[in-house]
């Protein structure tokens, strides 16, 4: 049991570094679809995730920060705050399509 506790971390470790590496959707291997589904499935969508959830309570939490720096033009801190910790794990958990590790797919 603890060797399996090991091993399935560095296999789903070694699984996503196996990603084909394409420009877009349609450049993307057949071979290795059915491998980047699961592993998009079991490993990177939930730690995607979490990932959202730890950015929208960092978000929260420095909330007054960003207050400060919404003072000085052109007022938008806390949009590129919230792009960055929220909408970008967002986009990647949610938008992205099943299998496709790149943005430009």
């Amino acid at each position: 049991m603890k060797l399996a506790k090991l091993v399935l971390p560095l296999a789903l470790l070694a699984l996503t570094s196996m990603q084909t590496k394409a420009d877009s959707v349609e450049d993307c291997k057949a071979s290795h679809e059915v491998l980047n589904m699961l592993t998009d499935v079991v490993f990177v969508r939930p730690v995607s995730m979490v990932g959202m959830l730890a950015g929208g309570v960092l978000f929260v939490g420095l909330a007054p920060l960003t207050a400060l720096a919404n003072i000085p033009e052109p007022h938008d801190a806390f949009e590129r705050v919230g792009a960055v910790l929220v909408g970008v794990p967002y986009v990647y958990t949610f938008e992205r399509p099943l299998g496709y590790f790149y943005t430009k797919c």
